[in-house]
């Protein structure tokens, strides 16, 4: 064999006993057991920095103090006050939303809060399939300028001196309109009022924007129909599952009779009902 050849074979086994021996070196660095059984002297060096805690994308717990929280809403009121009385003879922390411009309005918001019960005023505002669906009088339109929307949204607010903040009735247009929202929070801003999100359209802006313009604000997540069992049942989970849970039912007797039967089993099981102001942030 030529000597040239020899030289080449030789120049690549040295070349690859150095690689194996640094690679051993560097293992034993690390840590982990040396090829060779050899001790190898540690490399002196600064302690690496200690790597930035990663954020979490999971929901923090929420403290509940005494169990997971229930806010009741229930909307649509002022008309009938055997409504009102049913609810008032529960006794217990709900939340009513009224209609502003119903007859009956005022004094149930008064005797609403004389009774312990929050109230929101419950705006009407214009949803798809306008006018075929009439929110009713008073109502918040996509025709309306800022202006207007305004002076609307301070006379409801001054009708029902008493409430805590507003929830929209229907909406699923208007809600989902930035500028329009945008124009009703900042009144909410002034009076240092919040806003629930009856969140009737799944596209609806209402509760970022409200937190935006740093209103307290909050989003219900659960809609009690009367018509249909297991959304009263889904109360229980979502509470359970996430700490608190804002449930909306519609004013009804109806509402009334499921609101006295499943109160006491939510609380059986540990659940707290609450102010609707005590979930918004």
């Amino acid at each position: 064999m030529p000597t040239r050849v020899w030289h080449a074979l030789v120049g690549l086994i040295v070349v690859l006993l150095v690689a194996v021996v640094g690679l051993d070196q560097w293992q034993a660095r690390r840590g982990e057991a040396s090829l060779f059984g050899a001790s190898w002297p540690a490399r002196r060096s600064a302690p690496p920095p200690a790597p930035a805690p990663r954020p979490s994308t999971e929901l923090a717990p929420r403290p509940t103090r005494g169990g997971p929280r229930v806010a009741v809403i229930v909307d649509e009121m002022g008309a009938r006050r055997d409504v009102f009385d049913s609810l008032r003879d529960l006794r217990r922390p709900l939340t009513v939303a009224v209609l502003p411009a119903l007859p009956l309005a005022q004094s149930i918001a008064r005797d609403a809060t004389r009774s312990g019960m929050e109230v929101l005023v419950d705006l009407p505002m214009e949803p798809y399939r306008y006018p075929q669906l009439d929110p009713g009088p008073g109502a918040l339109l996509m025709s309306m300028p800022r202006d207007e929307i305004q002076r609307v949204v301070g006379r409801h607010l001054e009708a029902l001196p008493g409430a805590v903040g507003v929830t929209n009735h229907m909406g699923s247009r208007f809600t989902e309109d930035r500028a329009r929202v945008r124009a009703l929070i900042e009144v909410l801003a002034a009076r240092r009022l919040l806003l629930v999100d009856a969140y009737t359209s799944n596209l609806s802006v209402a509760y970022d924007e409200a937190r935006g313009l740093g209103v307290r604000a909050a989003r219900r997540q659960v809609l009690m129909d009367a018509d249909r069992d297991e959304s009263w049942a889904e109360v229980a989970a979502w509470a359970e599952r996430r700490g608190e849970v804002i449930a909306i039912a519609h004013g009804q007797l109806a509402a009334a009779r499921l609101l006295r039967e499943q109160i006491p089993r939510w609380e059986a099981r540990g659940l707290r009902l609450v102010p609707v102001s005590e979930l918004a942030r």
